[in-house]
């Protein structure tokens, strides 16, 4: 039987570090979170806080420059990049602001403006042609 307060996603002391020739960006410091099954949680802040690289650590997209994180208590650091791929089709889900909801939307309008206009010229075409 699993335990319905287990942890999920433990990080201690997670850091993000992203270098060029020039220099160091420290896009996370000493992060410390634990999430239990079964809880929703947010992350908001300003931009440039980190969110996005946090969860693209989270989501095994990236690895963390430091500290130590583990997913249903296996550390993460250990995973193949195969077992990553399952573990994010199987198991990790996200879900987006409304504005990136509504891009397929905004597409599927402009593509059937098109064709509505494609079909209404053939239309004017074969009308003229009688």
């Amino acid at each position: 039987m699993t335990d319905a307060n287990a942890t999920l996603i433990k990080m201690e002391g997670v850091k993000k570090v992203f270098y060029t020739d020039e220099v160091e960006t420290h896009a996370l410091s000493e992060i410390h979170l634990e999430i239990k099954k079964g809880q929703y949680i947010s992350i908001a802040g300003p931009s440039g806080c980190g969110k996005s690289t946090l969860l693209s650590i989270l989501g095994l997209l990236d690895s963390p420059t430091g500290g130590e994180y583990a997913l249903n208590g296996q550390p993460v650091a250990k995973l193949s990049i195969s077992e990553r791929t399952r573990i994010r089709n199987r198991e990790i889900g996200f879900i987006f602001q409304a504005f990136n909801a509504s891009l397929p939307v905004a597409a599927f309008r402009r593509s059937a403006t098109a064709c509505r206009r494609s079909a209404c010229a053939g239309r004017r075409s074969a009308d003229s042609d009688g």
